[in-house]
């Protein structure tokens, strides 16, 4: 999530209407379906759960939080 409200998907922004398409495409043909979701740090963490909340819709199987780099 960006904080102007669109979304990030391997660096492609989207709007939030087309999230779940557009997962839906990348994880159709995927074996794995695994991803990693980060919110800009001013992102509102509704905004955040939203997107998650599609990407399951779309067929992802789990959903994890990278941690923090460390020395940021």
């Amino acid at each position: 999530m960006l904080p102007d409200g669109r979304y990030a998907i391997n660096h492609d922004t989207i709007s939030p209407t087309f999230v779940g398409d557009r997962l839906r495409a990348i994880y159709s043909g995927r074996p794995d379906k695994i991803l990693f979701v980060r919110g800009a740090p001013r992102a509102r963490w509704q905004a955040v759960i939203t997107a998650m909340d599609s990407a399951r819709g779309a067929g992802v199987a789990v959903l994890g939080i990278p941690p923090e780099r460390l020395g940021r």
